[in-house]
């Protein structure tokens, strides 16, 4: 007696009165498959259809074609396919009694085997999980960390990631404080970003009263851990970034916009160091570095059209394409007397006056310390 996985290359083994299913030989290296197979389920519908049937089958919710086809609003078909492919793909034991028309699934299973990782996974995911860990004080970082040990659960079967992870430590500095309502406020502003429709919002600006904005939102960014709105506002020409911290009273409008008509804030913030936006046309920043400091400097890749040339003695020239020097020119300082501004001239003059600031700042604490 032979039920209808026979047809698809499973060798069926009588238990009982039962039928249990088994891999045939020809797909018996189901440990490197799975890893594989799991690939052809591209939808999360099929995803969570695939547990979905696993839960109502051990639950005896739901456990013939018919009842789970209904279940799931589709058709008889399709849960077949998915059957199989939980049985043939996935490795779970699931059995057909033909007598009481129902599946059966041993009682000692537990969960949809997980994927195979390897080492380089769990780094991947522990180097994930300690990016997002010093924004847990945020409101959108702790949801992001919930998620994280949920997408890792699933993925591993366990969610003992911090045994892995103590063989590794990323260090990320910047810890930002947490924004009250954050996650409301990114909900709101990615259904209107989505829709196309504009926003209205109280602001505060530093140094200045609080003024309603009326705004065309176009991008979020999260820039050192803290999030940034760029959107064009009615009060000003251009794209304006909002600080998260100064948004408040937010609402969507009714009034749509296109987006195709507008600036493109990605274009522009090609050209900044940080997340201050500029329309104007980029400019080169050329900056001489000593050798004690060069190595240091070249670690780290600090804009994507940068370029780098070596100079005698042991020096190197960095030279940065960007479209404003707001945020460049307080790095600029933290490198001491091993850098250079070559260029433009204009940062040159800030940066010798920012020199001369600190050392009369010095100046007073060493005649103090005399007197």
């Amino acid at each position: 007696m032979i039920n209808f996985a026979s047809s698809i290359g499973v060798t069926c083994l009588p238990r009982s009165d039962r039928y249990h299913c088994m891999p045939s030989s020809k797909e018996s290296d189901s440990t490197n498959k799975r890893a594989k197979d799991i690939h052809q389920v591209s939808t999360r519908a099929q995803i969570e259809r695939l547990y979905g049937i696993v839960a109502k089958i051990q639950n005896n919710e739901a456990v013939n074609l018919t009842a789970l086809a209904m279940a799931f609003e589709v058709n008889n078909r399709t849960i077949q396919r998915d059957i199989e492919f939980l049985r043939d793909r996935l490795g779970v034991p699931i059995t057909f009694e033909r007598k009481e028309n129902r599946y059966f699934i041993d009682d000692d299973f537990a969960h949809i085997p997980p994927l195979e990782l390897k080492e380089t996974d769990y780094l991947l995911l522990s180097f994930l999980q300690q990016c997002l860990a010093p924004y847990a004080a945020t409101e959108i970082g702790a949801e992001m960390n919930k998620s994280f040990e949920r997408l890792f659960g699933v993925l591993s079967g366990s969610k003992k990631w911090k045994e892995w992870s103590k063989a590794v430590l990323f260090r990320f500095e910047n810890q930002p404080q947490g924004t009250p309502k954050e996650v409301k406020l990114f909900n709101v502003l990615y259904r209107a970003i989505s829709q196309q429709k504009e926003v209205k919002f109280s602001y505060k600006a530093l140094r200045k009263p609080t003024t309603e904005k009326i705004v065309k939102p176009l991008l979020m960014m999260m820039q050192k851990g803290r999030w940034y709105l760029y959107g064009v506002s009615e009060s000003r020409k251009g794209i304006t970034p909002f600080s998260f911290n100064r948004i408040s009273d937010i609402e969507i409008t009714k009034e749509r916009f296109s987006a195709d008509r507008l600036p493109n804030p990605r274009a522009m913030l090609h050209h900044s160091f940080g997340a201050v936006i500029s329309s104007d046309p980029p400019f080169d920043v050329v900056l001489e570095f000593e050798s004690k400091v060069v190595e240091r400097m070249k670690e780290t890749i600090w804009h994507p059209d940068q370029k780098l040339e070596d100079l005698p003695e042991g020096r190197a020239r960095l030279t940065l394409p960007l479209n404003n020097t707001m945020e460049v020119e307080s790095w600029i300082l933290s490198w001491g007397p091993y850098v250079k501004v070559i260029e433009p001239m204009a940062l040159v003059e800030s940066i010798k006056l920012d020199s001369l600031k600190l050392m009369k700042i010095y100046d007073k604490e060493a005649k103090k310390e005399k007197e």
